[in-house]
C-alpha cells in the first residue's frame, strides 16, 4: 500500500494568512498562504488534493478560492505528470514570492474597492488618462488622533504607505465631509449616516471603502447617575440623554431611539461635544458616545453601562469618501491609498505597535491605550461576512439601503430632520 505525504498549514502560519486576509478574503488567503509557504519546501505545483489536505478546506471552498486568486494574478494554473488515462491533473504555484505577492494582493484588492464604489454609484472608469499621479492626496480624519486611526497611521506614516499623503484631522464627520466637499481634502472618514445625508443634499459624494463594518455609536450611563443598572431599553422612557447636534453619535443616538420606538418618550439634550461631563454632573442621565466612553470610564473606576447601537441593527461605522471628480481623476492615487490602507490594516491587526506610537506622539495618549482602543475595535467592528468573503474595506448596497431607509423613516435623512 502506497502512502503520501503532504505538507500543512499549522498554527503557527497564521500570522501570513491574517496579512494575506484583508487584501482578499479568508479562504484565499489560506489558500495563498499556502502555496506562498510551500514553495519555500517543495518544488512542484500543488494539486486541488494537496490544496484540500494543506489548508484544511473543502473542495467547494478551494475551487472559489483558486479562481479568486487566478483573477488576482498571484496564482498560476499548470499540470503534474501522471501515469493515468487522460489528461494530467490540474495543479497551481504562486507567480512570485512573498512580498511582491504580498503587494500585488493589496493593490488588486485597492482596483476592486474601486470598481464596487463605481458600479454602487453608477460611474463609469474614465477612459480618459488619469491625470494624476500616485502622490498628492490629502485626508481628512473625523476626530484627533485616536486609536481608530491607527491603520492610517500605519499605513502612511510607515517605510512602506504610499508616498505624499498628507493626514488632516477635523472635529466630528461633519467638518471631515465639510472639507472634503470643499475640496480641502480629497479623502475623509466620514461616518455612514454623514454620507447619506450628503448624498441625500445632491453633494456628488463617493464612498469607496468601508474603514469598520459596524457602527460604534452606544448609549452609556454611570450607575451613580442613572441610579440602577441600565439593561433594557425601556429604562430610557423619561429619561434625559445627551447627544451632540449634527454629530454622527448625535444622528445615530437619535436613530436609535426611533427604531426601539422611544423617540417621542425621551427628552434629549445638546450636550455641544462635552457629552460625558453631562453625565457625571447629572444633566443628563444617559450620554451618547463612541464605544471606547464608556471603557474610558470604567478604567477610571466607574460602573458603566452600555447600549450598543450595532447590537440592534447592523449599520456602516466610518467609511472612506471622495469627490466623484477625484474617483474620475485620481484614480492611480486612490488605488495607492485603498491598497495602503488595506496594508496598514493587516499591519496593525497583527502588531499595532509601531503605529500606535505614531498615533501618541499626535495625540499625547499612550501607546498601549492608542493599541488597545484599536484591538477591541478592530475585533469588535471590523469583521462581517463581507469582509471575511472579499478582504478589508467591503461594501453591500443592502447595508447601505438599510441604514438609509432607517434613516428616512425617522426623518433623519435630512439635515432639519436631526437638528
Amino acid at each position: 500500500m502506497r502512502t503520501r505525504e503532504f505538507w500543512a498549514l499549522d498554527e503557527d502560519d497564521q500570522g501570513m494568512i491574517d496579512r494575506l486576509a484583508p487584501g482578499i478574503g479568508a479562504d484565499p488567503a489560506r489558500a495563498l498562504a499556502y502555496l506562498l509557504l510551500r514553495s519555500e519546501r517543495e518544488d512542484d505545483p500543488a494539486t486541488e488534493l494537496a490544496l484540500r489536505i494543506g489548508t484544511g478546506l473543502n473542495r467547494g471552498a478551494i475551487t472559489t478560492a483558486l479562481t479568486t486568486l487566478e483573477t488576482a494574478g498571484v496564482v498560476e494554473r499548470t499540470t503534474v505528470p501522471d501515469d493515468g488515462p487522460g489528461r494530467p491533473p490540474a495543479a497551481w504555484r504562486v507567480a512570485a514570492d512573498i512580498e511582491p505577492t504580498t503587494r500585488a494582493v493589496y493593490r488588486h484588492h485597492a482596483t476592486a474597492l474601486l470598481e464596487r464604489a463605481r458600479e454602487r454609484h453608477g460611474l463609469e472608469r474614465s477612459t480618459e488618462p488619469s491625470s494624476g499621479t500616485e502622490a498628492g492626496l490629502s485626508f481628512g480624519l473625523n476626530w484627533r488622533p485616536n486609536g481608530l486611526h491607527l491603520p492610517f497611521y500605519a499605513a502612511f506614516e510607515g517605510e512602506e504607505g504610499p508616498a505624499g499623503v498628507d493626514i488632516e484631522h477635523h472635529e466630528g464627520s461633519h467638518r471631515a465631509l465639510e472639507s472634503l466637499v470643499s475640496g480641502e481634502t480629497d479623502v475623509g472618514l466620514v461616518g455612514a449616516a454623514t454620507v447619506l445625508r450628503a448624498q441625500r443634499a445632491g453633494q456628488p459624494v463617493v464612498s469607496i471603502a468601508v474603514a469598520y463594518q459596524r457602527a460604534m455609536a452606544v448609549l452609556y450611563t454611570v450607575r451613580e447617575t442613572f441610579g440602577e443598572p441600565l439593561t433594557s431599553v425601556a429604562q430610557l422612557r423619561g429619561r434625559r440623554i445627551g447627544m451632540p447636534a449634527r454629530s454622527e453619535t448625535g444622528i445615530l443616538g437619535r436613530l436609535f431611539l426611533n427604531q426601539v420606538a422611544l423617540d417621542g418618550s425621551v427628552r434629549i439634550v445638546d450636550t455641544g461635544g462635552e457629552e460625558r461631563d453631562a453625565l457625571l454632573s447629572g444633566k443628563v442621565d444617559v450620554a451618547t458616545g463612541s464605544f471606547s466612553d464608556p471603557r474610558d470610564l470604567q478604567r477610571a473606576g466607574r460602573t458603566v453601562d452600555t447600549l450598543a447601537v450595532a447590537d440592534h441593527f447592523p449599520i456602516y461605522g466610518p467609511v472612506l469618501v471622495v469627490r466623484e471628480e477625484t474617483l474620475d481623476e485620481r484614480g492611480p492615487a486612490l488605488e495607492a491609498l485603498l491598497a495602503g490602507t488595506t496594508a496598514g490594516w493587516a499591519a496593525g491587526t497583527r502588531d499595532p505597535t509601531a503605529a500606535a506610537e505614531r498615533v501618541a506622539a499626535r495625540s499625547g495618549e499612550s501607546a498601549d491605550g492608542i493599541a488597545r482602543t484599536f484591538e477591541t475595535a478592530s475585533r469588535e467592528f471590523g469583521p462581517n461576512e463581507a469582509v471575511e468573503e472579499n478582504g478589508w474595506g467591503w461594501q453591500r448596497e443592502a447595508t447601505w439601503n438599510r441604514l438609509r431607509t432607517a434613516l428616512e423613516q425617522g426623518g433623519l435623512l435630512t439635515e432639519s430632520g436631526a437638528a
